[in-house]
């Protein structure tokens, strides 16, 4: 499949799925400059309309604690529609929540993560978010 747009980070690898898809495979390790170089893929596509990120974390290993805490003081709610994570373990899992709930408690926008096994499972909660947005507007 061809996509639109498409970013290799070191061992990760992003695509854009138009029209407010981002896929992304983590595979192994992630380095401060791997996560600075998302966080620069976030904001540029979510300026220009919110997004749904989907990270494929069946294959990560591991995150530098200077690239978790740059993502977390860095990254801006309104950039996203919802964050999926596929295959995220139990560490991951808490990790992922705990992030949200530091947002909460700084008074910072927060949204919650969704867990899912599969990406046909991260294309039906995106159908799903997409039908109530439909039937809100």
């Amino acid at each position: 499949m061809l996509h639109a747009r498409e970013w290799i980070i070191g061992t990760h690898r992003a695509w854009l799925e138009a029209p407010d898809v981002l896929w992304t495979k983590v595979r192994g390790h992630t380095s401060l400059a791997d996560a600075v170089t998302l966080l620069e893929i976030y904001r540029e596509l979510g300026a220009q309309r919110p997004i749904f990120v989907v990270t494929d974390l069946s294959e990560a290993t591991s995150v530098d604690l200077t690239a978790r805490d740059h993502v977390s003081w860095n990254l801006r709610m309104e950039w996203f529609q919802a964050s999926i994570y596929i295959g995220a373990n139990l560490s991951q899992r808490a990790v992922a929540s705990s992030m949200t709930f530091l947002h909460s408690l700084s008074g910072k926008q927060s949204r919650a993560q969704h867990f899912v096994s599969t990406p046909q499972e991260a294309r039906a909660f995106i159908n799903q978010e997409r039908s109530l947005h439909d039937k809100r507007v």
